[in-house]
């Protein structure tokens, strides 16, 4: 089975650009803000949905805070506890107050919130990387499905954090060879497919043959509380990108959309045969 080695000396990181405790508490609370303005602009747009649906499906609040008693990404999400429907009635009050300015709704309602994502921080902060898990570097992926057993979902994240995973030309070729062999090995999979915000991103982009893109679904409008869409706003080092999010706040839209491709195998290695020996 192939794996991804990054113990060369090219791709030793530098520490000392790590993020600090005091960073991590920062992008908390600006991603927190940023997603609670996102529930206001969901109401305001979605007027017959109710805010604790908004709170559950669109973001991910609740992952962040104390209530949540496991990792970052939950086998289970503990909806009825008291605490939780303490916030969530909390939070609706505001929007019965404030559902006409947005500024007053989110500052309100980050005051809510706050202690209890203050509280859990230090644990998030300090929590074993999911990326660890991963089968090729930055890449991992599923078993095929019933209905598509000749394909593989792959996922995405960043085990080069500090860095990017952009910031070596031969990373990401090499993870997605890894899937390529991989999946192949396991399960005699021809074809692979993810839907991520980075498929509307153009150095994403370049990684795939041009089928890649004509295949792309369209952005999707329903907004989703994963990080195929809040990925975006977490730059390398795993502080806020408060350039996309002032787009978001401006536009209303997220500045990538999330979308779904696929290619097969074949395609995939010729083209990135063809990087390699331009």
């Amino acid at each position: 089975m192939s794996t991804i080695n990054l113990s060369t000396k090219k791709h030793r990181l530098d520490s000392s650009i790590s993020k600090s405790l005091t960073e991590h508490r920062e992008y908390l609370a600006d991603i927190c803000r940023l997603k609670l303005w996102c529930v206001w602009h969901w109401q305001s747009t979605h007027p017959n949905d109710h805010i604790s649906d908004t709170l559950r499906k669109r973001v991910d609040i609740y992952r962040k805070t104390d209530i949540n008693n496991e990792d970052m990404n939950p086998k289970q999400c503990s909806w009825q506890d008291p605490r939780w429907i303490s916030l969530v009635n909390q939070i609706s009050k505001v929007w019965d107050t404030y559902h006409n300015n947005a500024e007053a709704f989110e500052a309100e309602s980050f005051a809510i919130v706050w202690p209890s994502v203050s509280r859990r921080c230090e644990r998030d902060f300090n929590e074993s990387s999911y990326v660890k898990n991963y089968q090729c570097g930055s890449l991992t992926f599923n078993p095929p499905s019933k209905e598509n057993p000749n394909e593989v979902f792959f996922h995405i994240a960043n085990a080069l954090s500090p860095r990017s995973i952009f910031d070596y030309p031969r990373y990401l070729p090499t993870c997605l060879r890894c899937v390529v062999s991989n999946s192949r090995q396991q399960y005699q999979a021809t074809q692979l497919t993810t839907a991520s915000w980075l498929n509307d991103h153009p150095a994403w982009q370049a990684l795939f043959p041009a089928v890649w893109k004509q295949r792309m679904s369209p952005a999707e409008t329903e907004t989703d509380w994963h990080f195929g869409f809040w990925g975006q706003f977490i730059n390398a080092r795993g502080t806020f990108n408060h350039k996309l999010g002032e787009k978001l706040r401006t536009t209303g839209k997220f500045p990538y959309g999330f979308r779904r491709s696929w290619c097969t195998h074949q395609e995939l290695l010729a083209h990135l045969d063809a990087l390699q020996n331009s």
